[in-house]
């Protein structure tokens, strides 16, 4: 047997061989094309130089069946060669429309995506005919030598043997990862972990392997590692005296240490151990200064710091330079909307990795929670520790993303795009619209908490958007003649929200509620749509795609303050509703968020969707462990600040492990079913303890 396989390997070594490098150049052509869109360079790493050898024996495997029918033996070749190159051709589609590329967990929106975003990929496929033509050149060389030469031909029994060492090649590649290092950042993490995202681990291991390794992980599951968190708590250094005076941010009683004595999840347990671990905020200076006042909450679709012009946008450079100013936001996201409108909304981050996905359910965290308990949720706690009802409006269809559940199972009554609203254009449609149908519904509230997405931001920035050519004649008067033409169509798509703001504005100064309102606004992503140029002519210097892109704005703005309030903690999304609920003294347990109150103790970063940080003293990026310090390290006692570099780096890992799998494990219904059956035994023993007392003070009397 072994013989009669030594011959025929023998036989077909040679036709295999060229087969396979042929088919491994080509991988490395495609490979190099994608990172050169999205690094600018044309780089590789070693490890997809590895992995994309198995992907070349796998795909030599599916060739070269047919003997008798030349023809048919290269159209299935070519077939199989186009039907790859599509797949990076749709990265690069993805890419170049959302920023990113596109993970398997996001497959599920595909066809919304397709439906609502047509006419914007439709724009970006015609802007990339030159690189979809780059992406087809070795399939059409690769023809051209098939109908002059042939592909060669194998026996039968070589196929499955080249599968077999194909996946025999692919498990050796990967147990050799360790080689690589072990940690979170390296071409190991980015396999392994379930806390890495789509764009830096293809960075490592290439756009094919790590999209193999996600459907992977999408079919059979992530696994569970219960040491994913590990306690990290500060320090504060109170004394006994000091512990009895000081108020903390935390439900009473809410004991994590005897819930955890209720399950045998070994999750759960390894999240109640972590959170009991974890150091509750002290209230402050801050703590009520809005207490009791209106609250209207935005969510505003690609707005960044790049929207505020004194003379365009005159309403947003009045409310972003007054009230509380947040020196140092940064907005964490990229794309998808519901990934920073959920970390808006919740104080938790969203699955950005590879999400063990529920595919009867919406795409991405926000969906997802649909099924979920979110009492941690913006409505929901305000109605809670407030009793106040709260109110949603987008100028959107509700069904997209899901909203029309999501937002209900956060505590909020909605109105939508042709449910409740009606707007004369549907992509984009009007920030100012938005505003004039639903005003009316809380203006003369006694109080109200009103929760806004906007959508008159979006791009992409063209005069084919009809936000921009609404806009275009008005703010191309006020810019300069030479600016990019991106810019000039993301700042006339913004003047439409500088409209609405200014129409809010002057209605709840009409009603007398405008200086005790406070207004919140901030971005769902960086504007993914402005090209580089249009980048540059905004923000005044080039991109800068690690950390600088993403320093932005969150509007924090009362009227009635009568000062300006200026921070300089470094802070991104997560961290607004954290600082909310202290402003407004609600009720809330700060141990269940992956935020902090800005002006809180404690340790306080701005984190990105990758894990990358800036923290007061240094500057870490994630995705290629360098570390930049932001002091001067001489003037520092050395053990100090490994010190502090190490709280960090396990406090950004900590917080983005415990947000994904409360949301996965439906922790907070665990939480809270227990939490408040113990709140109603003692308020039932209380009473009868107060009946008792009262029986025997009548018997007494007596």
């Amino acid at each position: 047997m072994i013989k009669i396989w030594l011959e025929t390997l023998k036989k077909n070594g040679k036709t295999m061989c060229k087969n396979i490098a042929v088919y491994y150049l080509i991988f490395i052509y495609w490979e190099v094309l994608l990172y050169l869109e999205q690094h600018g360079t044309a780089g590789i790493s070693i490890w997809n130089l590895l992995f994309l050898l198995p992907a070349a024996i796998f795909l030599t495997s599916l060739t070269g069946w047919s003997s008798n029918y030349k023809k048919t033996n290269i159209a299935a070749e070519t077939i199989l060669l186009f039907a790859v190159s599509a797949f990076y051709i749709v990265e690069l589609i993805y890419y170049r429309t959302f920023g990113s590329l596109l993970s398997v967990s996001m497959i599920g929106a595909g066809g919304d995506a397709m439906a609502n975003f047509g006419w914007s990929v439709s724009a970006t496929i015609r802007e990339s005919v030159g690189r979809i033509l780059l992406f087809e050149v070795p399939v059409l060389l690769r023809l051209g030598w098939s109908l002059t030469r042939g592909t060669g031909i194998y026996d039968a029994c070589v196929h499955p043997f080249l599968q077999a060492a194909a996946l025999l090649v692919w498990v050796l590649v990967a147990v050799s990862l360790p080689l690589a290092g072990m940690q979170d950042y390296t071409a190991y993490g980015a396999y392994h972990s379930r806390y890495v995202d789509t764009d830096t681990a293809s960075a490592k291991l290439g756009a094919l392997p790590n999209f193999i390794v996600e459907l992977k992980s999408s079919v059979f599951g992530t696994g569970t590692d219960t040491g994913f968190l590990q306690a990290a708590a500060e320090d504060l250094n109170e004394t006994e005296e000091e512990k009895e005076t000081i108020l903390y941010n935390e439900y009473e009683g809410l004991d994590f240490g005897r819930l955890e004595d209720l399950t045998d999840d070994d999750v759960t347990k390894a999240l109640c151990s972590y959170l009991g671990s974890v150091q509750p905020s002290r209230q402050n200076e801050y703590t009520g200064l809005f207490e009791g006042y209106n609250l209207i909450y935005i969510c505003a679709e690609s707005f960044s710091s790049m929207a505020i012009d004194e003379e365009i946008t005159p309403t947003l450079y009045k409310m972003a330079n007054s009230g509380i100013v947040l020196n140092n936001y940064y907005n964490s996201f990229r794309n998808t909307t519901t990934n920073g409108e959920y970390a808006f909304l919740t104080g938790l981050w969203p699955d950005v990795a590879r999400q063990n996905t529920n595919m009867g359910v919406v795409t991405g965290t926000m969906g997802q929670s649909i099924e979920k308990d979110m009492s941690i949720a913006l409505g929901n706690t305000f109605a809670f520790s407030e009793g106040l009802s709260g109110r949603t409006y987008h100028n959107y269809y509700g069904y997209y993303y899901g909203r029309n559940q999501s937002l209900p199972n956060m505590g909020f009554t909605c109105k939508f795009m042709d449910d409740g609203m009606h707007f004369t254009t549907a992509w984009p449609s009007s920030d100012y619209e938005l505003m004039e149908q639903s005003v009316d519904d809380y203006i003369d509230s006694d109080r109200f908490l009103t929760y806004y997405m906007t959508f008159s931001g979006h791009g992409n920035y063209t005069t084919n958007n009809v936000m921009v050519a609404r806009n275009y004649d008005h703010v191309s008067e006020m810019v300069d003649d030479d600016i990019d033409y991106t810019a000039l169509g993301y700042l006339s798509c913004h003047y439409e929200l500088e409209k609405a703001m200014a129409y809010l504005l002057e209605r709840l100064e009409d009603a007398g509620k405008l200086d005790n309102t406070v207004i919140v606004l901030t971005g769902d992503h960086y504007p993914y749509y402005l090209s580089d140029e249009g980048y540059e002519d905004l923000r005044g210097e080039p991109v800068d795609e690690d950390f600088g892109s993403y320093k932005s704005t969150c509007i924090i703005y009362n009227a009635g303050l009568g000062r300006t309030i200026s921070v300089d903690t470094p802070c991104c999304n997560v961290d607004i509703l954290p600082t909310i609920y202290n402003l407004f003294n609600v009720q809330y347990d700060s141990r269940l968020y992956a935020g902090t109150d800005i002006f809180g103790d404690g340790l306080h970063m701005a984190e990105l969707y990758n894990k990358s940080f800036i923290s007061e003293y240094v500057k870490y990026n994630y995705a290629t462990g360098e570390t930049t310090w932001l002091v001067d390290e001489n003037r520092y006692d050395r053990g100090f600040l490994d010190h502090h570099l190490e709280s960090a780096l396990l406090t950004a890992k900590n917080r983005y492990a415990m947000s994904i799998e409360v949301e996965e494990t439906d922790f907070y219904k665990f939480v809270f079913d227990n939490y408040q059956r113990k709140q109603r035994v003692a308020k039932d023993a209380e009473e009868t303890e107060q009946v008792d007392a009262y029986t025997g003070h009548m018997k007494d009397s007596e």
